[in-house]
């Protein structure tokens, strides 16, 4: 089983204050791992490290035991912005990873056309890139990351930027899509309902300087997955009383 792990990691930007203090966190293949806290807290800074954009101060970031140097294949990042080419179309977007891997264009092309059927584009394989509206073009975004076979996800707010219903739309794909992938999932939200839709774990943070103070371990996700509406699960009791919970995790250190 792979394992992402972060080890006693602390981080501090030049000679400004320090950011991340004495995290440790582990992600494995085939769980979907939420990070939530308020702003300040360190979370995309968190992302960052697992992604290897940046190294730690002290402490130490690996992959199946080996520290990250570096980004890599096996981890595969989406932003909010979902930062495409408008001069390429969908299917070339989607296959830039296999391009710049040296496979061969009609593989490419199979690729990039799997992975928009996964993400519900199928069809769109040809269209550009400023025809698509902006649920699509996240689409988009997370199918080229799917199009690399990371065995790790990293996504930061990559919904933030979408109106409530697309939103809604996008959090039941992600659920989808993450147990086709059998990825490990690190998702950055500011969204506690949706924090608790998609997590198989959750990760509450608090600021000066960025630490865990609490974890959650929820399954709605693999209720959706084994037929349970979405409607159906965020209106029940039990959702509810989790929601209460984990805005009473993040509040109460807010206010300390």
């Amino acid at each position: 089983m792979a394992h992402l792990a972060i080890e006693s990691v602390s981080l501090r930007y030049d000679d400004g204050p320090q950011v991340l203090g004495g995290v440790s966190l582990d992600l494995r293949d085939g769980e979907f791992l939420v990070v939530v806290g308020r702003s300040g807290c360190g979370k995309t800074s968190l992302l960052n490290l697992a992604a290897g954009f940046v190294p730690p101060t002290t402490g130490r970031v690996a992959v199946n035991g080996v520290a990250i140097t570096g980004p890599g294949a096996d981890r595969a990042v989406v932003f909010q912005d979902d930062a495409l080419f408008p001069w390429l179309s969908t299917a070339e977007n989607v296959a830039l990873g296999p391009r710049l891997s040296g496979i061969g264009k009609a593989e490419r092309r199979r690729i990039a056309e799997n992975q928009l059927a996964i993400v519900g584009l199928e069809g769109l394989a040809d269209r550009p890139i400023w025809r698509l509206s902006g649920g699509q073009r996240q689409r988009v975004g997370l199918a080229r990351a799917l199009a690399a076979r990371p065995t790790f996800l990293l996504m930061d707010e990559p919904l933030g930027a979408l109106d409530a219903m697309t939103r809604e739309a996008m959090q039941e794909l992600l659920v989808e899509v993450w147990a086709k992938s059998g990825a490990g999932v690190l998702l950055i939200t500011h969204g506690v309902e949706e924090a608790l839709f998609l997590a198989t774990r959750i990760v509450v943070m608090a600021p000066n300087p960025g630490r865990i103070v609490k974890t959650l371990n929820v399954d709605f996700s693999r209720r959706r997955l084994a037929g349970e509406s979405a409607r159906s699960i965020k209106s029940s009791r039990d959702f509810v009383a989790m929601r209460e919970a984990l805005l009473d995790a993040i509040f109460e250190r807010e206010a300390a």
